[in-house]
């Protein structure tokens, strides 16, 4: 036998071609390294981009139980007519199986003692010797229940013509070039995993795949069906490009393979939960858990840029309550969201409200000092997310000698209207501030009805019109009204007999149209504009069928189509607090039946849902399952 260079060949020097020179040595390693460099990227591409196992419409190498310490291993393909030649039999007449790369061809069943290698086989010694490699030890009957591996040894090895006499040319007389054959045997050993570098029976340049896990029985040396678990991939194929067009109407795949259209479950998952009668969902996804309770109220908000800002209150920060926000991209959530940012420092900061402006700023209001305190007043931050912290504070609601509390704040085409409770009169105010060129059309806080509260519960949305609907509570009624935010005219005012109303929540739900829900003891109710367009009026207060008396804390958001998605914390029998939605039909204004959408084995409060186009709702609660109440949000799937 001739003599073969030393391999030249080594992948991370990235060379891709071998180029003949004139006038120069042409050497065997050099045409050696050419066909090594084209064998590497082929084996790179079956390992990386198609997968180790067995292809679609195969069933090589798949192990079948036997008798006396035996099995098969199934070729698992049709026998070839006779007069087929070699290489149709290899396409289409033999098993095959990916291994590390490799493919690996077997043409018939074969028993895993009648292998040429295994251990009773009389010349396996003599075999094993000329190989490099050892027997196949033989199976007995195990003294004890154990599990057994079956797997697939695979290497490479060079032929030469003393095995293959056809590689000595006949007119010449002497060898030409050498073959490197790829060599198979089917092996066995105790435990569930293939032998690993450090393993005695490990063998380097070797590839190896599970094929099947064995249940050996005490005293048994059968193997029947039922001990075999099959462990091979199977149905490997690359899949074409239309199948993501007529699943997920994706048309542009490589978007899709960056990670961009893809839906947020699997399809499974989806099915699975519509044929429940559930909404797809997302995990659950902590905002920013920390030390010290996280008080939310309702602010959260869609910036221009598209990211989802949360802010609510806690004294993480030197043990005193200060505005805490976070903000993320719904279109690639996070695995974990990121450190949230402390917008105050100082003195006591409560109450956040939010609104997000159409230049891609945040306006964030809240109350600094306590409730009912002399120096309690509302300000405002504006800047885009990540400027808040270092934004000035500009007064909006600052009564000398009494509290100014309890902001909530509405976007309303040219304005953003600030309510706020004031404590000296015992009313509720309001003051408009038009973002568009940063000034107060008014010079102090209006007030916005003369009614007097006995709680300072006040919820108010803007209509795509930009009018302003507004509801709270005097502790016997429930006062609604409309605002205009230009004229600066109230109009619609109504009284409407609600006594021990809690959790007031205001939505739009049309061009001119809102719906207002609140909390009574008795169960959800809610109240719709009516007549018109526009509305006219008020209809009758009406309690929204099955509702009970532990549901509250009413949220609700309006889709593109008109279904109203309704959020509130609801008692359930293991006495904790969990999170349900129910739909309303934009047709026929008929609720559907209350889901949960949102559980934990600890209380989930305060739900407050976000709509973003395209994907569905992102509904942010409070929840004490980390061990005190911190902020959590999820997704809903409405539309893929």
């Amino acid at each position: 036998m001739g003599i073969i260079s030393p391999s030249t060949f080594d992948p991370l020097l990235a060379y891709v071609n071998v180029r003949l020179q004139q006038g120069v040595p042409l050497l065997d390693a050099d045409l050696n390294e050419t066909d090594d460099i084209r064998k590497f990227e082929l084996r790179a591409f079956l390992k990386w981009y198609v997968g180790d196992g067995v292809p679609e419409g195969g069933d090589g190498f798949r192990i079948v139980g036997g008798l006396s310490n035996d099995f098969t291993i199934a070729a698992g393909a049709p026998v070839a007519p006779g007069g087929t030649g070699a290489v149709d039999i290899g396409l289409r007449y033999a098993g095959r199986c990916i291994v590390d790369g490799l493919d690996v061809l077997i043409q018939q069943d074969t028993a895993f003692t009648a292998q040429p290698l295994h251990q009773d086989q009389p010349a396996a010694a003599a075999l094993a010797t000329l190989l490099g490699v050892p027997v196949i030890a033989r199976l007995s009957t195990p003294g004890a229940d154990t599990q057994v591996l079956a797997y697939l040894d695979v290497w490479e090895r060079l032929v030469t013509p003393d095995e293959q006499p056809a590689l000595v040319h006949a007119g010449l007389g002497v060898e030409t070039c050498a073959r490197i054959r790829r060599e198979w045997v089917v092996r066995t050993r105790t435990g569930t995993a293939v032998p690993q570098s450090g393993d005695s029976d490990f063998l380097a340049g070797h590839a190896y795949l599970p094929l099947a896990q064995l249940r050996r029985r005490a005293g048994v040396g059968a193997i029947t069906t039922d001990d075999v678990r099959d462990l091979r991939q199977q149905r490997l194929l690359l899949p074409p490009a239309h199948l993501l067009a007529d699943t997920l109407a994706v048309s542009d795949a490589a978007a899709y393979r960056r990670g961009e259209n893809r839906p947020a479950v699997s399809l499974r998952e989806a099915v699975n939960a519509l044929l429940a009668g559930q909404l797809p969902s997302t995990p659950d996804l902590a905002v920013s858990p920390a030390p010290g309770v996280d008080l939310a109220r309702h602010a959260y908000v869609l910036d221009a840029s598209g990211g989802v800002c949360a802010f609510w209150q806690s004294p993480r920060v030197a043990n005193l309550n200060q505005i805490i926000g976070a903000r993320f991209d719904p279109a690639r959530p996070p695995a974990t969201l990121p450190l949230a940012t402390p917008v105050t420092s100082g003195t006591v900061h409560l109450s956040p409200t939010a609104v997000a402006l159409p230049n891609g700023d945040v306006v964030v209001a809240y109350q600094t000092g306590l409730n009912g305190a002399a120096d309690a007043d509302i300000v405002l931050r504006r800047a885009p997310y990540a400027g808040l912290p270092a934004a000035a504070e500009v007064p909006v609601a600052a009564t000398a000698g009494t509290a100014d509390q309890v902001p909530h704040a509405v976007l309303a085409g040219d304005f953003v209207v600030f309510f706020s409770h004031q404590a000296s009169t015992n009313t509720w105010r309001y003051r408009r501030y038009r973002h568009t060129d940063g000034t107060f059309p008014d010079a102090t806080p209006q007030q916005l009805s003369a009614v007097t509260p006995t709680v300072q519960d006040l919820h108010a949305a803007a209509t795509p019109s930009g009018m302003v609907f507004v509801a709270f509570s005097d502790g016997a009624n429930m006062q609604l009204l409309r605002l205009a935010p230009v004229t600066a005219t109230i109009d619609l005012v109504a009284s409407v007999p609600a006594a021990g109303v809690l959790d007031v929540f205001v939505v739009a739900t049309g061009t001119d149209d809102a719906l207002v829900f609140w909390h009574d003891g008795t169960g959800l109710r809610t109240i719709a504009t009516t007549g018109g367009p526009p509305p006219t009026g008020w209809a009758a207060a009406a309690t929204i069928a099955g509702s009970t008396t532990d549901e509250a804390q009413p949220a609700a958001v309006t889709d593109a189509d008109g279904t109203v998605f309704l959020f509130a914390a609801k008692s359930v029998p293991d006495a904790s607090t969990e999170i349900f939605m129910r739909r309303r039909n934009p047709v026929t204004h008929e609720w559907g039946l209350p889901q949960r959408v949102i559980s934990s084995p600890q209380n989930d409060l305060r739900p407050h849902p976000v709509l973003v186009a395209g994907q569905g709702i992102w509904v942010f609660w409070q929840s004490d399952r980390s061990g005190n109440f911190d902020v959590f949000t999820k997704r809903l799937i409405t539309a893929i």
